[in-house]
């Protein structure tokens, strides 16, 4: 045989044992690789599996809950006593955002929250205990997050009203129920007749023309003021509500948002600055707020919802009443004594007068009703003594 047809025949032989070699090689790896993605498949799945069977045998819980829950930390949430809301920045969003889902995803809205069904609320309660750490065996805590899913769910009432007004009328309106939200068509139908209340429609103009006079605007965005405050605190105290209404309505790059946001601070300014009568109290910060920014039941003008105004008790009450009796009779007793004085100086100079032989007019100012002599020498006729 040729030596050239022998090499390319051997070239051939040995190129063939390479691709069995290969192939050999390769078999172990690629058993070796099935192998190792079963492996991480198995793995993968089973935490899930675990988890599950883990809170399977609790069936007041919702399965969707379940399984969002599983394999995950819940949020630590704290509502701390008298703030409302959570002092926390990111607390106070994440919440207000889970319940702003489970406000118009898994719960109806009601024409009135104090018709929103007890059933209703444990739901909204469950879902957020599968998301959050909270102590919602706290009523003031589980208050808290009903007062923050009325307003959301009022919030979500009027964008529904909006959708309401793009039709011609009623019945139009009925036939076309929003899809975004968790309605029923018997939930919508409770709604549109809501909408077309003659009560309500006036209403909703009343307080849309009070929400256009708003003048004070603040500066914190979308950011809850309850953590806005808590986080400008110092030496772990919190700015009064007067410097912290300078915080929310004024900056030093951009100045006061509004004109009359700067006049309402100024007129806080000059009534702490105003002096003191002798024997009354200064007026506190909360009596100055209170004057310049009005109250409001339920709601402390300036420190954003969460907080609210101090009850008063009944013995409270009683003796704040007691107290402005005393000083009305103060002030009272000053006045007799006053007209008592002007009185004698009157009697000493219409004596005078007649001395001098000149007629002296009847004084016009009546004498007190509980006076004895009601016809004493101030209500006397003029003597004419030619």
């Amino acid at each position: 045989m040729a030596p050239g047809k022998l090499s390319k025949k051997r070239t051939r032989t040995q190129s063939t044992c390479k691709q069995v070699a290969t192939q050999k090689d390769r078999q172990p790896v690629q058993e070796l690789q099935q192998v190792s993605d079963a492996l991480n498949h198995t793995q993968e799945h089973e935490p899930q599996h675990i988890s599950n069977v883990t809170n399977q045998p609790n069936e007041e819980n919702d399965l969707d809950t379940t399984v969002e829950n599983s394999g995950k930390n819940k949020l630590l949430v704290e509502i701390p006593e008298g703030k409302g809301r959570p002092t926390d920045a990111v607390q106070s969003a994440k919440l207000s955002s889970e319940i702003g889902i489970i406000s118009r995803q898994f719960i109806s809205i009601p024409t009135k929250w104090k018709e929103m069904k007890d059933d209703a609320k444990f739901h909204a309660l469950e879902r957020l205990n599968s998301k959050f750490e909270m102590k919602f065996d706290d009523d003031y805590v589980k208050s808290s997050v009903m007062s923050i899913m009325s307003k959301l769910s009022r919030n979500h009432r009027h964008k529904v009203h909006l959708h309401f007004k793009t039709f011609p009328n009623v019945d139009v309106a009925r036939q076309n129920k929003p899809t975004k939200y968790n309605l029923t068509q018997e939930n919508w139908e409770q709604l549109c007749d809501l909408f077309s209340d003659p009560k309500y429609q006036r209403r909703c103009e009343t307080n849309a023309r009070v929400r256009r006079n708003v003048k004070l605007t603040p500066n914190q965005g979308s950011r809850a003021f309850v953590a806005s405050r808590y986080a400008m605190r110092k030496d772990d105290q919190e700015p009064n509500r007067m410097d912290f209404f300078k915080a929310t309505h004024y900056s030093n790059n951009k100045g006061w948002t509004t004109v009359e946001a700067k006049t309402a601070y100024e007129k806080m300014v000059e009534l702490q600055s105003t002096p003191v009568e002798e024997g009354a109290e200064p007026e506190t910060i909360d009596d100055i707020m209170d004057e310049v920014l009005g109250t409001r039941s339920g709601y402390i003008p300036g420190l954003g919802y969460g907080p609210k105004p101090n009850k008063k008790s009944s013995s409270a009450d009683r003796i704040d009443l007691e107290k402005r009796l005393k000083n009305k009779e103060d002030e009272l007793n000053a006045c007799k004594s006053n007209f008592e004085v002007l009185q004698t100086q009157m009697d000493a100079m219409r004596s005078a007068l007649l001395a001098a032989r000149i007629q002296v007019p009847p004084l016009q100012f009546p004498a007190p009703n509980n006076t004895p002599n009601s016809s004493s020498s101030g209500s006397q006729p003029a003597q004419n003594l030619d």
